[in-house]
């Protein structure tokens, strides 16, 4: 009668462990994938993030700049006549 208690018992410890690891199994699959999406996400991102800095740098440049000023705000740059030097 004993041995079946204990027989029945590791039977169940068995079956227990066996759902246990189907389930860990199950969760780390899932979180493998969650793990690719967001890398896949994150180069997504950084390639974004390097055509911002691209056009940036090309609105900054002087030339681009310098035309903007001259025919959005009417600048122009001064004669040597109208230049003031001012000394500390």
């Amino acid at each position: 009668m004993t041995g079946n208690r204990t027989l029945g018992a590791l039977w169940l410890a068995i079956m227990l462990s066996a759902l246990v690891v189907v389930s860990v199994g199950h969760s780390c699959r899932q979180l493998f994938s969650e793990l690719a999406q967001l890398q896949q996400q994150e180069n997504n991102l950084q390639v974004v993030w390097g055509q911002y800095l691209l056009e940036q740098s090309s609105l900054a440049t002087l030339s681009r700049v310098e035309k903007m000023a001259i025919t959005e705000l009417g600048m122009k740059v001064p004669e040597i006549k109208n230049v003031v030097m001012v000394t500390p």
